[in-house]
């Protein structure tokens, strides 16, 4: 017979309130992240656009934050954070668009 107090099972029920609204606030970040990565390529050469890289640039340290909060979580829950940030990270540096400079070279 286990002696422990509390059992495994019980600490495992009592950790579960305390995280799930956790997850959640990390869950909207990280999709909200994205969505301003998407806002600020969609938004590069409009009216926008000021706008749209303001708010990447306010969510930027908001998922990376988000991702060193994550470590704490367990193991293998930073993967979402740091992938959302590294998808982030291309995002607003990737060149999609060719440039007039690499139309004269060909």
């Amino acid at each position: 017979m286990d002696t422990t107090f509390p059992p495994a099972w019980m600490v495992f029920l009592m950790s579960i309130p305390t995280e799930f609204p956790l997850i959640w606030a990390l869950g909207t970040v990280l999709v909200l992240g994205l969505l301003s990565a998407w806002f600020a390529r969609v938004g590069t050469g409009s009216r926008q656009q000021t706008l749209s890289h303001a708010i990447f640039l306010g969510f930027l340290p908001m998922v990376a934050g988000a991702t060193i909060l994550s470590f704490g979580l367990g193991p293998g829950c930073w993967l979402a954070s740091a992938s959302t940030f590294a998808v982030m990270v291309l995002a607003a540096t990737a060149e999609t668009r060719r440039s007039r400079e690499a139309e004269a070279l060909w």
